[in-house]
């Protein structure tokens, strides 16, 4: 069954707040038979006990990650709930099945790592409580060995409640995708100021308030169909927490920090790596791709204020050891592509959250002026915002510089973060137009969250238009528009399209505004506009 057959099917409607919970058993042990409402969802007769909806997350090859939220709308809940997994989205076919205990501890979530299922299948899954049973939902194992031939994933960023209707989730939900990499901003700290729709639970800074936003934002109808059909690999990005914070910003608040990091863990589709707050992991796709997704956030170095990278204090930003990535997760990545280049795997793809491609606005490292003031650092210039890679110049050179040396081809990076749509191709040494291109980059644009769109529309042109005297250029920008991207890779080949929708009207359709093609082995993009 094609994707959009069961959203039609199974999934209108959804509700969506998957959290975390105790971890159930995997036992055959429910004692009556599943009999669930055909797929059609039954939320709405069960006393609210699953208005949030189903969610899952690709973890392994025989190994996925189910959650919901059990509770009424005064707040009670059961003591447990049982789950099932099926090979049909009727619920007929049982491969797996137990119960879990319900914990007010953690929000009344549940969450379930679900194991010995067949690699690269799809799968059904539902929850039922008190004699009342969830939506149901579709998700994946990753397939293992050679092959396969295709992966096609949707990648987001930036869903700003107040900003605009979740139109590019309805349109998501409908792909016929394997997975979503959410790239961050799932959820705004800030809120209550007003826009298209209010924000009710407004800045957050506790625990309740952090869970109070996410259960917001999935009571979107929306938000929730995506999830029900699509399995979701995600990491965070800032506003989980608060706007551009860094390792030091955890240290100043550590109490609000750590609300905010459980929170995300309660609601999220993954398990904690080894009990601690790493995000940072990798999914290989058998022999065709192996994701990466970073966390760019509690292991930084603190952010410089200045956009120049010269003089007190820009030159921070070019100093050498300064990182985005801390050491331990820098070593993981450099280590993780080699291997991946050593085992023949075809797409190295990195789910990046803030961009990597400079974004540099005046270019000062010229012949000329470098004989004028020999002191500037490399890549001297004036840029535009030194919270993404500009901000830590030393670890971006030598990322790009290690893909070359080390022979890694076919690296695509998936960003989020700018609320805006990019295309790049990275090299060594962007000062040097004959230094080796290593790799490209996807900047997805955002759900809902604002850029140029809040201008008068010949001022945002004018501005836009100033991007082409960037060096190093881009070679597709979009600063208005909003949507998600698509990649899709075969062995031949990687196909990204930027998809664009209107935020502010609830049921707009989305469509492409460009498409990009690379081919296997070479960095050139061909570039198709719509």
């Amino acid at each position: 069954m094609r994707r959009r057959e069961f959203f039609k099917v199974g999934a209108g409607g959804v509700g969506a707040a998957a959290v975390l919970g105790g971890v159930g058993s995997g036992s055959d042990a429910a004692a009556e038979p599943w009999t669930a409402a055909r797929g059609v969802p039954s939320s709405a007769g069960s006393g609210g006990l699953f208005a949030s909806g189903v969610v899952s997350g690709l973890h392994s090859s025989t190994e996925v990650v189910l959650w919901t939220r059990v509770a009424r709308s005064d707040g009670t809940a059961p003591t447990s709930a049982d789950w099932a997994v099926a090979t049909d989205p009727r619920m007929h076919r049982i491969v797996a099945r137990g119960t879990t205990t319900v914990n007010p501890a953690v929000d009344n979530t549940v969450k379930i790592l679900v194991g010995r299922l067949r690699p690269g299948s799809t799968y059904f899954f539902q929850f039922r409580a008190d004699g009342h049973y969830s939506p149901v939902g579709r998700t994946r194992t990753v397939p293992s060995g050679t092959g396969p031939q295709r992966l096609r994933l949707g990648f987001c960023s930036c869903q700003h409640w107040e900003a605009g209707y979740y139109t590019a989730h309805r349109s998501l939900a409908e792909e016929d995708i394997d997975a979503v990499v959410h790239l961050g901003d799932y959820i705004y700290e800030s809120g209550g100021s007003g826009g298209i729709r209010l924000d009710t639970v407004g800045s957050a800074s506790t625990l309740e308030d952090y869970r109070a936003k996410y259960r917001m934002y999935r009571s979107d109808a929306a938000l929730q169909a995506v999830h029900a059909n699509h399995p979701f690999l995600p990491v965070w990005d800032d506003h989980e927490f608060r706007d551009n914070y860094s390792k030091s910003s955890l240290a100043a608040d550590p109490a609000r920090a750590a609300a905010a990091y459980q929170a995300w863990f309660e609601y999220m589709p993954v398990m904690p790596v080894d009990g601690t707050t790493r995000v940072y992991r990798s999914i290989r796709w058998g022999t065709l791709a192996e994701i990466f997704v970073l966390d760019s956030r509690q292991y930084r170095d603190y952010e410089v204020e200045s956009l120049a990278n010269f003089g007190d204090p820009g030159i921070e930003m070019t100093r050498e050891g300064r990182t985005l990535l801390g050491e331990a997760q820098r070593n993981w990545l450099l280590t993780g592509l080699e291997a991946a280049e050593r085992d023949n795997i075809c797409w190295k793809v990195v789910g990046n959250p803030v961009m990597i491609h400079p974004a540099r606005a005046i270019d000062l490292d010229e012949p000329s002026i470098r004989a004028l003031l020999p002191e500037l650092p490399d890549h001297a210039g004036i840029y535009i915002n030194s919270d993404q890679w500009d901000g830590f110049q030393w670890e971006r050179d030598l990322l790009l510089a290690h893909l070359h040396s080390e022979g890694i081809d076919n690296v695509v990076f998936l960003t989020g973060d700018i609320h805006s749509f990019w295309q790049a191709t990275l090299s060594v040494d962007y000062d040097d137009e004959t230094s080796p291109r290593v790799a490209n980059e996807f900047v997805g644009g955002s759900i809902t969250s604002h850029a140029l769109d809040i201008l008068d529309p010949g001022l945002a042109e004018f501005i836009q238009r100033l991007i082409a005297i960037f060096r190093p250029p881009f070679n597709f920008v979009d600063l208005v528009r909003k949507g998600y991207g698509l990649i899709e890779m075969t062995p031949d080949r990687a196909v990204v399209d930027f998809k664009v929708v209107d935020t502010q009207t609830f049921e707009a359709a989305a469509s492409t505004a460009a498409r990009f093609t690379v081919a296997n082995g070479s960095t050139d993009v061909l570039t198709e506009l719509f």
